[in-house]
């Protein structure tokens, strides 16, 4: 254990994702959330490879960025991609049309996703990374329930093209793993990473809101 600070310094994610903002709401953990902007595409050598760098660089490039705004603070990124049943990336869909071929691909099979996760302390610029992997199975899906689920907008913006909070959730059969993986933040590796460097301190932070909601 680590207990690096006397006072738990202010969070941020890097991401303006609402489920990830969400998931850091329900353990009552204030933050900020500033996203990092940065362009996504890059050499892929293997899906570890591209969360991993893909994760860091979002908590950094917005770590660097607050440096002259702020002297102690934690920044969080994350990167989460569905791995299709041919082990391919699925990213997000560009259209309406490209979401449904990748539906389809889903329905009925079993895919993985994975979330790389990095948490980056300042003004140390120490950090901490994992993967998580999750294995989701979809239904077989009829093609009048693909049409009714893309009419409900939820896939825009998602890997996938689906939202396992979501009305999505009526297209998972099973799950072996991690659900908030699934969602883009596995909440459990952050609480316990930030109770390895922070110990009573973070719990003291996350108590206090509890009591005050």
């Amino acid at each position: 254990m680590i207990f690096m600070q006397e006072s738990f310094p202010q969070f941020i994610l890097a991401s303006n994702s609402p489920a990830r903002a969400r998931v850091l709401t329900q353990i009552n953990l204030e933050y900020e959330a500033i996203p990092s902007k940065i362009d996504e595409s890059m050499q892929i050598e293997t899906p570890e490879s591209y969360v991993t760098e893909l994760s860091i660089k979002k908590a950094q490039t917005v770590g660097e960025r607050l440096k002259s705004e702020k002297e102690k603070y934690i920044v969080l990124g994350c990167d989460t991609i569905v791995i299709d049943p041919l082990n391919q990336i699925v990213g997000k869909p560009k259209d309406e049309n490209h979401a449904k071929q990748m539906l389809k691909l889903l329905s009925g099979k079993c895919h993985r996703v994975l979330t790389g996760c990095a948490i980056v302390v300042y003004p140390s610029q120490e950090s901490f990374q994992t993967i998580i992997s999750t294995e989701v199975e979809f239904r077989y899906l009829r093609t009048e329930e693909i049409d009714f689920y893309l009419a409900q907008n939820e896939w825009m913006g998602k890997a996938g093209a689906y939202a396992i909070q979501g009305i999505g959730s009526s297209l998972i059969k099973e799950i072996r793993g991690d659900y908030y993986n699934v969602v883009g933040l596995p909440i459990h590796w952050v609480w316990q990473t930030l109770l390895n460097i922070y110990g009573e301190v973070f719990l003291d932070t996350v108590g206090k809101k509890f009591t005050e909601s």
